[in-house]
Protein backbone atom coordinates (compact mmCIF):
# COMPACT_ATOMS: atom_id res chain seq x y z
CA UNK A 1 0.00 0.00 0.00
CA UNK A 2 1.53 3.31 -0.71
CA UNK A 3 2.00 5.34 1.91
CA UNK A 4 -1.05 8.32 2.43
CA UNK A 5 0.21 9.98 5.03
CA UNK A 6 1.29 13.34 3.18
CA UNK A 7 -1.65 13.18 0.66
CA UNK A 8 -4.19 12.76 3.49
CA UNK A 9 -2.02 15.79 5.66
CA UNK A 10 -2.29 17.82 2.61
CA UNK A 11 -5.81 17.26 1.85
CA UNK A 12 -6.75 18.06 5.18
CA UNK A 13 -4.76 21.48 4.94
CA UNK A 14 -6.64 22.28 1.63
CA UNK A 15 -9.48 21.52 3.35
CA UNK A 16 -8.97 23.98 5.95
CA UNK A 17 -7.26 27.17 3.50
CA UNK A 18 -10.62 26.78 1.20
CA UNK A 19 -12.50 26.96 4.48
CA UNK A 20 -10.73 30.08 5.56
CA UNK A 21 -11.23 31.55 1.93
CA UNK A 22 -15.03 30.32 2.24
CA UNK A 23 -15.75 32.61 5.25
CA UNK A 24 -13.43 35.24 3.82
CA UNK A 25 -15.81 35.45 0.90
CA UNK A 26 -19.39 35.14 2.45
CA UNK A 27 -18.04 38.83 4.03
CA UNK A 28 -20.64 40.87 4.00
CA UNK A 29 -17.76 43.77 2.82
CA UNK A 30 -16.96 41.21 0.41
CA UNK A 31 -20.26 40.53 -1.18
CA UNK A 32 -20.55 44.56 -1.31
CA UNK A 33 -17.43 44.99 -2.99
CA UNK A 34 -18.53 42.49 -6.06
CA UNK A 35 -21.31 44.58 -5.72
CA UNK A 36 -20.09 47.92 -6.26
CA UNK A 37 -17.61 46.09 -8.82
CA UNK A 38 -20.42 45.29 -10.91
CA UNK A 39 -21.78 48.43 -10.74
CA UNK A 40 -18.83 50.47 -11.51
CA UNK A 41 -18.41 48.40 -15.03
CA UNK A 42 -21.79 48.67 -15.64
CA UNK A 43 -21.73 52.48 -15.96
CA UNK A 44 -18.07 52.22 -17.47
CA UNK A 45 -20.47 50.25 -20.32
CA UNK A 46 -22.87 52.56 -20.77
CA UNK A 47 -20.30 55.10 -20.88
CA UNK A 48 -18.12 53.33 -23.55
CA UNK A 49 -21.27 53.30 -25.32
CA UNK A 50 -22.54 56.86 -25.37
CA UNK A 51 -18.70 57.62 -26.61
CA UNK A 52 -18.72 55.34 -29.23
CA UNK A 53 -22.31 56.79 -30.10
CA UNK A 54 -21.58 60.05 -30.21
CA UNK A 55 -18.06 59.24 -32.08
CA UNK A 56 -20.38 57.65 -34.94
CA UNK A 57 -22.36 60.42 -35.07
CA UNK A 58 -19.18 62.69 -35.18
CA UNK A 59 -18.40 60.69 -38.15
CA UNK A 60 -21.98 61.06 -39.76
CA UNK A 61 -21.71 64.61 -39.31
CA UNK A 62 -18.58 64.98 -41.29
CA UNK A 63 -20.38 62.93 -43.86
CA UNK A 64 -23.18 65.01 -44.17
CA UNK A 65 -21.29 68.17 -44.59
CA UNK A 66 -18.98 67.00 -47.18
CA UNK A 67 -22.61 66.24 -48.88
CA UNK A 68 -23.93 69.75 -48.26
CA UNK A 69 -20.74 70.90 -50.03
CA UNK A 70 -21.20 69.21 -52.80
CA UNK A 71 -24.54 69.92 -52.73
CA UNK A 72 -23.83 74.20 -52.63
CA UNK A 73 -21.13 72.99 -55.13
CA UNK A 74 -23.82 71.58 -57.85
CA UNK A 75 -26.86 74.51 -57.20
CA UNK A 76 -23.26 76.98 -57.73
CA UNK A 77 -23.23 75.36 -61.23
CA UNK A 78 -27.11 75.23 -62.02
CA UNK A 79 -26.87 79.02 -60.98
CA UNK A 80 -23.96 79.77 -63.72
CA UNK A 81 -25.71 77.46 -66.32
CA UNK A 82 -29.18 79.41 -65.54
CA UNK A 83 -27.63 82.93 -65.24
CA UNK A 84 -25.82 82.03 -68.92
CA UNK A 85 -28.88 80.53 -70.60
CA UNK A 86 -30.18 81.73 -74.10
CA UNK A 87 -33.64 81.83 -73.29
CA UNK A 88 -36.74 81.41 -70.58
CA UNK A 89 -37.24 77.48 -71.78
CA UNK A 90 -33.51 76.53 -70.81
CA UNK A 91 -33.67 78.61 -67.64
CA UNK A 92 -37.19 76.91 -66.70
CA UNK A 93 -35.25 73.19 -67.75
CA UNK A 94 -32.97 74.27 -64.75
CA UNK A 95 -34.97 74.83 -61.98
CA UNK A 96 -36.10 71.34 -60.95
CA UNK A 97 -32.64 70.68 -60.20
CA UNK A 98 -32.29 73.53 -58.61
CA UNK A 99 -34.81 73.32 -55.87
CA UNK A 100 -33.97 69.40 -55.41
CA UNK A 101 -30.29 70.63 -54.79
CA UNK A 102 -31.99 73.24 -52.25
CA UNK A 103 -34.14 70.74 -50.88
CA UNK A 104 -31.36 67.87 -49.98
CA UNK A 105 -29.18 71.26 -48.45
CA UNK A 106 -32.18 71.67 -46.29
CA UNK A 107 -32.18 68.62 -45.26
CA UNK A 108 -28.65 68.31 -44.64
CA UNK A 109 -28.93 71.03 -42.51
CA UNK A 110 -31.83 69.53 -40.22
CA UNK A 111 -29.72 66.34 -39.93
CA UNK A 112 -26.85 67.62 -38.99
CA UNK A 113 -28.93 69.73 -36.62
CA UNK A 114 -30.47 66.41 -35.12
CA UNK A 115 -27.05 65.12 -34.86
CA UNK A 116 -24.83 68.02 -32.89
CA UNK A 117 -28.17 67.59 -30.86
CA UNK A 118 -28.20 63.57 -30.23
CA UNK A 119 -24.02 64.58 -29.60
CA UNK A 120 -24.78 67.19 -26.28
CA UNK A 121 -27.16 64.67 -24.75
CA UNK A 122 -24.69 62.20 -25.01
CA UNK A 123 -21.79 64.09 -23.84
CA UNK A 124 -24.31 65.27 -21.25
CA UNK A 125 -24.32 61.70 -19.68
CA UNK A 126 -20.99 60.83 -20.38
CA UNK A 127 -20.31 63.27 -17.64
CA UNK A 128 -23.24 62.16 -15.78
CA UNK A 129 -21.78 58.57 -15.77
CA UNK A 130 -17.93 60.09 -15.18
CA UNK A 131 -19.64 61.72 -12.21
CA UNK A 132 -21.06 58.37 -10.97
CA UNK A 133 -17.76 56.22 -11.81
CA UNK A 134 -15.87 58.66 -9.40
CA UNK A 135 -18.33 58.20 -6.80
CA UNK A 136 -18.43 54.36 -7.24
CA UNK A 137 -14.50 54.41 -7.49
CA UNK A 138 -14.31 56.01 -4.29
CA UNK A 139 -16.84 53.83 -2.29
CA UNK A 140 -14.87 50.37 -4.10
CA UNK A 141 -11.20 52.34 -2.88
CA UNK A 142 -12.98 52.12 0.77
CA UNK A 143 -14.56 48.96 0.62
CA UNK A 144 -11.55 47.31 -0.52
CA UNK A 145 -8.83 48.89 2.09
CA UNK A 146 -11.38 47.71 4.59
CA UNK A 147 -11.29 44.25 2.92
CA UNK A 148 -7.32 44.71 2.90
CA UNK A 149 -7.37 45.37 6.87
CA UNK A 150 -9.38 42.35 7.59
CA UNK A 151 -7.17 39.73 5.23
CA UNK A 152 -4.13 40.99 6.60
CA UNK A 153 -5.11 39.43 9.67
CA UNK A 154 -5.99 36.04 7.95
CA UNK A 155 -2.74 36.03 5.80
CA UNK A 156 -0.04 34.85 8.02
CA UNK A 157 -2.50 31.42 8.75
CA UNK A 158 -3.00 31.15 5.56
CA UNK A 159 0.55 31.24 4.39
CA UNK A 160 1.52 29.04 7.37
CA UNK A 161 -0.63 26.39 5.81
CA UNK A 162 -0.04 27.12 1.77
CA UNK A 163 3.42 26.70 2.52
CA UNK A 164 3.21 23.19 4.39
CA UNK A 165 0.89 22.64 1.43
CA UNK A 166 3.77 23.21 -1.03
CA UNK A 167 6.01 20.77 1.22
CA UNK A 168 3.48 18.05 0.87
CA UNK A 169 3.17 18.36 -3.07
CA UNK A 170 7.11 17.65 -3.20
CA UNK A 171 6.90 14.99 -0.73
CA UNK A 172 3.89 12.90 -1.21
CA UNK A 173 3.90 10.28 -4.04
CA UNK A 174 3.08 11.74 -7.34
CA UNK A 175 0.53 9.26 -8.92
CA UNK A 176 -1.86 10.23 -5.73
CA UNK A 177 -0.76 13.63 -5.50
CA UNK A 178 -1.96 14.11 -9.98
CA UNK A 179 -4.81 12.28 -9.15
CA UNK A 180 -6.10 14.49 -5.88
CA UNK A 181 -5.50 17.58 -8.20
CA UNK A 182 -7.08 16.23 -11.10
CA UNK A 183 -9.98 15.47 -8.86
CA UNK A 184 -10.19 18.78 -6.80
CA UNK A 185 -10.33 20.54 -10.06
CA UNK A 186 -13.37 18.23 -11.16
CA UNK A 187 -14.71 17.09 -8.27
CA UNK A 188 -15.75 18.15 -4.43
CA UNK A 189 -13.47 17.09 -1.63
CA UNK A 190 -12.37 14.68 0.15
CA UNK A 191 -10.43 12.87 -2.56
CA UNK A 192 -9.75 10.59 -0.08
CA UNK A 193 -11.65 8.97 2.06
CA UNK A 194 -11.91 5.86 5.24
CA UNK A 195 -14.39 3.31 4.19
CA UNK A 196 -16.75 3.11 6.30
CA UNK A 197 -17.18 -0.95 7.54
CA UNK A 198 -20.25 -2.54 9.12
CA UNK A 199 -19.79 -6.21 9.15
CA UNK A 200 -19.09 -7.53 5.54
CA UNK A 201 -20.57 -4.13 3.47
CA UNK A 202 -18.07 -1.49 3.11
CA UNK A 203 -19.20 2.19 2.15
CA UNK A 204 -18.02 5.18 0.64
CA UNK A 205 -18.07 8.61 1.88
CA UNK A 206 -20.79 9.45 -0.74
CA UNK A 207 -22.80 6.65 0.93
CA UNK A 208 -22.91 4.09 -1.88
CA UNK A 209 -22.10 0.33 -1.12
CA UNK A 210 -18.56 -0.64 -2.87
CA UNK A 211 -19.09 -3.30 -5.49
CA UNK A 212 -17.69 -6.72 -4.52
CA UNK A 213 -14.72 -6.28 -6.84
CA UNK A 214 -13.90 -2.65 -5.51
CA UNK A 215 -14.14 -4.25 -2.28
CA UNK A 216 -11.77 -7.29 -2.93
CA UNK A 217 -9.03 -4.50 -4.09
CA UNK A 218 -9.55 -2.29 -0.95
CA UNK A 219 -8.98 -5.71 0.91
CA UNK A 220 -5.87 -6.50 -0.94
CA UNK A 221 -4.64 -3.38 -1.68
CA UNK A 222 -5.81 -1.10 0.97
CA UNK A 223 -7.75 1.49 -0.96
CA UNK A 224 -9.44 1.17 -4.28
CA UNK A 225 -11.87 3.83 -6.46
CA UNK A 226 -15.66 3.85 -5.59
CA UNK A 227 -17.54 2.90 -8.19
CA UNK A 228 -19.83 6.08 -8.11
CA UNK A 229 -18.49 9.01 -6.99
CA UNK A 230 -14.38 8.13 -8.47
CA UNK A 231 -12.97 8.93 -5.06
CA UNK A 232 -10.03 7.07 -3.52
CA UNK A 233 -11.30 4.76 -0.45
CA UNK A 234 -8.89 3.39 2.19
CA UNK A 235 -8.78 1.49 5.12
CA UNK A 236 -6.05 1.09 7.59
Amino acid sequence: MKDLSKILEYQELDIELRKIDNEFNKNSDKKKLDTVKNDFNAVQKEFTASVSEAEALAKEIEQVYADARASEKRIDELEKAFNSAADDTAKAALLPAMETEKSKLDSYKNKVTNKIDKIRKLLAACSQKQHEKKSIKTEFDKIKAMLEKQLATIQPEREKIKSRMRELRDAADKELMDFYLKYRKDGAPPVFVKARVSGDDYTCYCGMQLSSSSTGKLKSDKMCRCDTCRRIVYID
